[in-house]
């Protein structure tokens, strides 16, 4: 029987992806990889998932990196030098295109690769006795696919020294420097994630998707070409039927009934 190291669950407009090696601290390697990246695209083909919500299996653990010991079997650092694709490569750009909003929910440690993740998604949650850090440089490596996600997070300073020391950040810390929206207590954070779900499911998901789509098409822009792709994005959105709705339900004081279209 082949082992499930990823699962997707469905409940309500919500689609929880969850890393299950909780006895390998739910590392990284192809498999979980390639399961990510087939989850994520199932759910933002689904009309009735709203909200992916990323996590791992357990409370010790969101993700502890690449798996050192898979080696040739499917650890990240073994690799066809004739094939410039990597797994964990693909994995961050599928988060980082999907064209739903995504959320991290950091249960446990987040090491290497899971701080990857965690910079990919849209918004972050994180138990309070949880910590974030990039360890590679302790083991004689570079955390080279995550740089270009954690680089559009985190301020230089603070991104160097992670990388450099390899010490991690407390969740305060990681709270300080923008790296996580909320931290909260083991007990709360499906709280604060439920909350999330529900305040990104009230909006329109074609504001959403064309929102997520201009974001990260305007990030490497000039502000001139910035400004010129947006002056071309706002009348394309107001012409959705969510827009229209949008602009009928506010003037007749009710709520918009979304069609995502």
């Amino acid at each position: 029987m082949v082992e499930t190291v990823v699962e997707s669950r469905s409940r309500g407009n919500e689609t929880r992806i969850v890393i299950r090696r909780p006895d390998m601290r739910n590392a990284l390697n192809r498999d979980v990889a390639d399961g990510m990246i087939s989850a994520i695209l199932a759910a933002e083909a689904d009309p009735e998932c709203r909200v992916i919500v990323l996590t791992g299996e357990g409370e010790l653990a969101f993700c502890a990196g690449g798996d050192i010991k898979a080696g040739a079997d499917g650890g990240p650092f073994v690799q066809d030098p004739a094939d410039p694709d990597h797994f964990a490569g693909r994995l961050f750009e599928t988060l980082q295109s999907c064209r739903k909003p995504t959320i991290a929910r950091i249960n446990g440690v987040a090491m290497g690769a899971g701080a990857g993740i965690i910079c990919a998604c849209d918004l972050a949650v994180m138990a309070d006795h949880a910590r974030i850090g990039t360890p590679e440089v302790k083991v004689g490596l570079f955390p080279m696919t995550i740089v270009p996600p954690m680089m559009r997070v985190l301020p230089r300073r603070k991104l160097m020294e992670m990388f450099l020391t390899g010490v991690p950040l407390t969740a305060e810390e990681a709270l300080q420097f923008d790296l996580v929206n909320y931290v909260t207590d083991a007990a709360g954070l499906d709280d604060k994630v439920a909350e999330l779900v529900a305040q990104l499911s009230a909006q329109s998901p074609s504001a959403i998707r064309l929102g997520k789509y201009a974001c990260q098409a305007m990030e490497d822009m000039t502000y001139q070409q910035q400004m010129r792709f947006a002056e071309t994005m706002l009348p394309r959105i107001a012409q959705t039927e969510d827009a229209r709705e949008g602009f009928s339900a506010f003037i007749a004081k009710r709520p918009p009934n979304w069609t995502g279209r």
